[in-house]
């Protein structure tokens, strides 16, 4: 099986994240999974998410960030080549 990057979704920055769940726990999507190793949420199903950012406004660390699809910015009337390279709308850790 190919694993297909999704470069949209909730991104987790684990320096911020104290591993308490409620993303895991609250997602509509269920696009979390836990990790019982490190006892942290992990994005197990990026591609499920359905862009609600419920799991970004619920996070008490702020430890989320919602990446939103270039579909779904052009919807919104949001010009991709007008975002600053530090805007949180575009993956940059690639």
């Amino acid at each position: 099986m190919q694993k297909i990057d999704i470069n949209y979704g909730p991104k987790i920055d684990y320096r911020f994240c104290k591993g308490c769940g409620d993303c895991y726990e609250n997602c509509p999507m269920d696009v979390f999974g836990w990790d019982e190793e490190k006892q942290m949420p992990v994005v197990a199903y990026p591609g499920e998410c359905s862009i609600c950012c419920f799991c970004e406004t619920l996070c008490p660390e702020v430890a989320i960030d919602v990446l939103i699809p270039l579909h779904q910015m052009l919807d919104f009337g949001i010009a991709p080549n007008k975002l600053s390279k530090e805007s949180k709308f575009l993956e940059t850790d690639k």
